[in-house]
Order: structure tokens, then C-alpha cells, then sequence
């Protein structure tokens, strides 16, 4: 795409030529910096910020989400004047240079790397669960002695794995295999703590329907209701806990 906007405004000219420079940038700017760019272009392009915030262990991912939830309801042009004036800010003579012409840079993608590809004839059960394929999870569930509570390398079980990305079909294939759902991770955190910490609403109902316990702590005494700012989820949890006392 050579344009961001057809019938470019002054201002969109700008951004676009803005957005344009930024690659040449990458290396020498900080991730705060990266992250305001990143931020300010997804909101002047798309809009205010509704997808879901990524899971748990997607640093990067949710640093990105997080920066751009952050800017709310903000007009399209008032996120393009403040990609221009910090552009001004961090290479005042940008508008000089002839990157500034060279192609699509919105360099802040650069900070996140997926997962590895794994050849399918490799993958294990972790890896089926994390990407919510319940059918090959079951098979391998089913032809293994591997334990449904047993926590991988990373100290986490299927249990916290589906939590954290938000398979809520594979929340329920562990319940009816009878999985722990107040399993605790290494840090000695529940399935609730995750499924709250990364926003997932439907996640913390469907694990309360399963019989999880709201007044778990974990390692750092913390409840789950502890671990986020989400409104809706911070009303089921406190309304479960009124119930069980």
C-alpha cells in the first residue's frame, strides 16, 4: 500500500510519511517510544481498541494492547497529530529525509515474535492445547498416561495453558476429564488467577461453573480478583465469594 488514505488531508500526509520514516528508526528507539507509535497508528487506522488483550505469557502483545486500550475513544486525527509531533520530537529532521518516503514501517511490530512453528508430528499436548485444537488435545489424552494435572517446563499445566489463551472448549474437555481446576502453577497461581489477569470473562464464568475457587491465593497471597481492573470480572468474583460465605 503506497497511501494510508486516499485524498490525503495535510495532516494525513504527514502521518502517512510519518509512519513511512518509522522503520529506519527501530533500532536506535525506546519500547516506550515504539509502543506510542504503535499505539497512536492503530487508532488513527482502525479505531479504538476492541479486540481481547493477549494471554498471559504474550509480553509484548499485551504491552502493544495495553498501549493502545490506554488511548480510549480518541479521535483518528488527534492520534495522527500525536504520531507527527513525537515524530518531531524524536528525529527532528525526518521530514528531510528520504526514508521518510520509503515504504510501510510500523517498526513496533518488530518487538513481537510468535511462537516457533512446530511440525505437527512434533507437538505435544501443550502445544495442541495452547492452540485450542480440542480434537487432537482428546487423542492424545486419550492414548497417554500423561497425568491431566502434570506441569510442563514452564510450570504450567493444560488447565492454566487454556486459561491464559482463552480456549474455553478446551476448559471444558478438562472438566469433564476431571481436571484440577484449582490446579495451582509453580508460582502457585490457579486457573482463576489466569483466565482474570488476562480478561478472559467468559473463561472466569465457565471455570466458576466448573466448581474453581475464588478464594485461592497464590504464591504472592494475591486472590484472583487481585490480578485485574476488569469491572465485569471483578463483580462475578466478588458476587461468588458473597455466596460461598
Amino acid at each position: 500500500m503506497d497511501e494510508l488514505f486516499e485524498n490525503e488531508s495535510p495532516l494525513q500526509e504527514s502521518f502517512n510519511n510519518a509512519a513511512q520514516h518509522l522503520k529506519s528508526l527501530v533500532d536506535r528507539l525506546s519500547s516506550e517510544d515504539l509502543l506510542f507509535f504503535y499505539a497512536r497508528y492503530k487508532q488513527a487506522t482502525v479505531g479504538p481498541c476492541n479486540s481481547k488483550r493477549p494471554g498471559m505469557f504474550d509480553f509484548q502483545g499485551k504491552q502493544k494492547w495495553d498501549a493502545w486500550k490506554k488511548l480510549g475513544s480518541m479521535e483518528s486525527e488527534q492520534a495522527m497529530q500525536e504520531y507527527v509531533s513525537h515524530m518531531d520530537e524524536v528525529d527532528d529532521n525526518w521530514r528531510d529525509s528520504k526514508n521518510s518516503k520509503a515504504g510501510l514501517g510500523v517498526g513496533v511490530s518488530t518487538m513481537y515474535n510468535k511462537e516457533s512453528e512446530i511440525n505437527d508430528s512434533d507437538k505435544t499436548m501443550f502445544d495442541w492445547c495452547k492452540e485450542g485444537n480440542v480434537e487432537k488435545l482428546q487423542g492424545i489424552l486419550s492414548s497417554s498416561s500423561a497425568s491431566l494435572n502434570d506441569l510442563d517446563e514452564s510450570g504450567l499445566a493444560l488447565i492454566h495453558w487454556a486459561c491464559d489463551r482463552g480456549c474455553i472448549e478446551v476448559i471444558d474437555l478438562l472438566a469433564r476429564l476431571q481436571a484440577d481446576m484449582n490446579l495451582p502453577d509453580i508460582d502457585g497461581q490457579t486457573p482463576l488467577h489466569y483466565a482474570a489477569s488476562c480478561d478472559h470473562v467468559s473463561i472466569v464464568q465457565r471455570l466458576l461453573e466448573h466448581g474453581a475457587d475464588a478464594r485461592r491465593k497464590d504464591g504472592e497471597n494475591q486472590f484472583p480478583a487481585d490480578t485485574t481492573d476488569n469491572p465485569e470480572i471483578l463483580e462475578i468474583l466478588s458476587k461468588t465469594c458473597q455466596e460461598v460465605t
